[in-house]
């Protein structure tokens, strides 16, 4: 089965359920050879850790040992799988012996991958219905409007950007997800030659490329900012785009006699003074840079909501909450110093709300502020709390009136 067949089968893929009922169960987990062992590789998994998966999903919570029995796996090789599993947030293990090991839900556990391919399905229609929009202009009579753009395979596509930032006169501008940022990363050499020579180059970042290697292998002297990204747009001179598609690395070339190629510098303007500065990103580590992300998108999609209610409800701020993310999210925050928190928190106000975190010494006050209307700093403000008030130094959150766009916390000592 094809990754692309796997995909068409739909949501009733996930009920696994469905295999569960049925003989031929036993012959699923030894048979090295059956369907849907291989298709959870399409998910990256490894023949082992598949046979695993699928047995705990089949049996229940089982010890490492009859994982190995029922899947019909080496002994020596179960720890070691079920290890991965538990990295990949396919299983959580558990922390007493004997280790007993539970498989995540189908749903939950591939939900990410599967909303990542629906975005890539999403961006591919949006280009077909450009393209389609050209064609349409393609078939009208003798005396309107010409269009006229190419189809570049994969390989092709990078070596024409290359060539364009090469040959560029004025001004490089793009807006890139994770794939066009890997892509345009591998142009290095030719942006440097580019920067050096005055040419000015805007990148606009989508929010998954927060904390990828990619970032730091730009050439310095290139303006970076981060905003909505639906697809990866790199215009040179404001006379050639490049519009590529992120499941496969196809592209569409346009030229800006193109009424659809001359309208993109425009968006991009627009696109661009809304966007979030993050040149600061350069000088931070990019481990730092990629937890950072992380401790941000854990605040906003989850824990935000949670978080205010303790602080609308004057509940007394819980000292378990670092405990929890580091439980459930494996952050570690507790294993880093109070220097260390507060540039992480810093870091993530920066990448969330385009704000930051500032230490008076003198006073023991730590301050913490969104510059975004609508995102609250309550919840960084708990967090960090949480962990002051862990490691034995007693906060107090401060407020400026009903303001929650900035937000004081007093230590009861020195940090």
């Amino acid at each position: 089965m094809t990754a692309r067949h796997f995909f068409e089968l739909g949501p009733n893929l996930f009920d696994l359920s469905f295999y569960l009922h049925f003989p031929f169960w036993k012959g699923v987990l030894t048979d090295s050879n059956s369907d849907l062992p291989g298709s959870l590789e399409e998910f990256g998994l490894s023949k082992y850790e598949a046979r695993a998966y699928l047995t705990m999903i089949g049996k229940g919570s089982l010890a490492a040992s009859e994982i190995a029995y029922y899947a019909n796996l080496p002994r020596s090789k179960i720890y070691q799988t079920v290890k991965k599993l538990e990295k990949k947030r396919l299983a959580v293990i558990s922390k007493q012996k004997p280790l007993i090991c539970s498989a995540i839900p189908p749903e939950e556990a591939f939900s990410e991958i599967v909303n990542l391919h629906e975005r890539r399905v999403k961006n591919m229609k949006k280009i077909i219905e450009q393209l389609q929009k050209l064609n349409d202009e393609g078939q009208r009579p003798k005396g309107s409007e010409e269009r006229r753009y190419f189809i570049l395979d994969a390989n092709s596509t990078l070596e024409k950007i290359e060539n364009l930032i090469a040959g560029s006169r004025s001004s490089i501008t793009a807006t890139l997800d994770h794939w066009g940022l890997r892509l345009i990363s591998q142009c290095k050499p030719s942006l440097v030659r580019a920067v050096t020579a005055g040419i000015r180059a805007r990148f606009i970042l989508g929010a998954q490329c927060i904390g990828n290697e990619g970032i730091f292998q730009l050439p310095e002297g290139i303006d970076l900012r981060s905003g909505e990204v639906s697809s990866n747009v790199i215009i040179v001179d404001s006379a050639h785009m490049v519009s590529v598609d992120s499941s496969n690395g196809k592209a569409a070339l346009f030229s800006s006699t193109d009424s659809f190629g001359a309208l993109q510098p425009k968006n991009f303007e627009e696109a661009w003074g809304r966007a979030s500065e993050i040149n600061y990103l350069r000088d931070t580590e990019p481990a730092v840079v990629a937890k950072a992300a992380e401790l941000a998108r854990i605040v906003e999609n989850g824990l935000s909501l949670k978080m205010l209610e303790y602080a609308v409800g004057g509940t007394e701020m819980p000292a378990e909450l670092v405990h929890d993310i580091d439980e459930k999210y494996d952050l570690k925050i507790s294993d880093m110093t109070a220097v260390e928190v507060m540039d992480l928190v810093d870091s993530a106000l920066k990448i969330s709300c385009r704000g930051g975190l500032k230490h008076d010494t003198s006073s023991n006050i730590v301050s913490l502020q969104s510059k975004v209307d609508g995102k609250h700093v309550l919840p960084w403000a708990l967090v960090l709390g949480s962990y002051f008030r862990r490691a034995g130094n007693e906060p107090r959150i401060l407020q400026q009136g009903k303001s929650t766009q900035l937000v004081h916390l007093r230590l009861s000592r020195p940090v």
